[in-house]
């Protein structure tokens, strides 16, 4: 597994295992707030628009192209999370329900999968709110991710740039993208992320990234106006073919799933980095004992000893 791979895949265990496990103190301490400091930081996408609205752009016709790419990207996005043709099974997990697995598209590029269940269809608004904020990735995954906005279209798009640490090195490595949350039917919604032909003026890096699974995205252009370490070329440039969750409410249970196809990321992770990431990733984030060994447990499932 690559560094990004394991620090997404983590942040989907964090908030299965949270959720689940707020579920289980309600239920054991009734009329106690059960909702941890973390949730407060939460923003609906309107609020996060309003938060962000003076970057909005004013160019018509990027915001037409945007528009354009990412209703392309949602419908890939759609058959990559409903499709089961084709996908490799990876591992399964009985604890929080996740399910692992990848398939090739189009021969040369991956594309991976994870499922998840939470045992609340309560949850599903907050599960949303918590995968759409830019403020709780950071705060989840601090230290090591920084997530940002950069550029709105519209209170449903924006332009986000992702700074995440690699573990080899500790060196940063970045990318740009746009990413959309859109509502496909009801109880349904869907955040995907898609990398274009955005400028950032990297000096060292000015090569023309071509996006392997969504065509649109190569038709799109646009500059942004970067920071000086990736002027100068310090962070190394990745990008992300297509990425994001699609979240279904059920009766009984909220099912999401998350996709990504990522370039240039093959940094394989030794089990001294894994430790390091549950210390700060999730134990650090949670106090209660009961849950470190739920997710003890559950990380068994994510790297078994061989």
């Amino acid at each position: 597994m690559n560094t990004f791979y394991i620090q997404i895949s983590l942040f989907l265990l964090c908030i299965s295992l949270y959720l689940n496990n707020k579920t289980l103190a309600t239920d054991r301490a009734p009329g106690k707030d059960a909702t941890p400091e973390l949730t407060d930081h939460c923003l609906i996408s309107e609020e996060i628009y309003e938060k962000n609205k003076h970057l909005l752009c004013t160019n018509p016709e990027e915001i037409v192209e945007a528009s354009e790419l990412m209703k392309e990207a949602v419908a890939q996005f759609n058959y990559f999370t409903t499709s089961k043709d084709d996908y490799k099974f990876c591992r399964s997990c009985y604890l929080c329900h996740p399910f692992f697995c990848e398939k090739k598209h189009q021969d040369y590029t991956y594309v991976k999968k994870n499922e998840y269940t939470i045992d609340d269809p309560d949850m599903y608004n907050e599960i949303i709110k918590m995968l759409w904020d830019p403020e709780y990735a950071n705060l989840i995954n601090k230290g090591s991710i920084i997530r940002k906005i950069t550029r709105v279209y519209n209170k449903n798009l924006v332009m986000i740039q992702q700074r995440y640490k690699d573990s080899s090195s500790d060196n940063w490595k970045y990318f740009y993208a746009l990413a959309t949350i859109a509502d496909v039917s009801e109880g349904t919604t869907v955040i995907v992320i898609v990398s274009a032909d955005i400028n950032d003026h990297n000096s060292k890096d000015k090569r023309s990234y071509r996006n392997k699974v969504i065509e649109k995205a190569n038709l799109f252009k646009t500059d942004i106006d970067s920071e000086n370490d990736i002027r100068k070329g310090k962070l190394k440039k990745t990008f992300v073919n297509i990425a994001g969750y699609h979240v279904e409410k059920k009766n009984n249970y909220v099912n999401f799933t998350y996709i990504d196809s990522v370039s240039d990321i093959q940094i394989l992770i030794t089990q001294s980095f894994i430790s390091t990431i549950v210390k700060k990733y999730i134990v650090d984030c949670y106090a209660s004992s009961y849950l470190k060994q739920i997710i003890r447990k559950a990380l068994w499932c994510f790297f078994p000893h061989k």
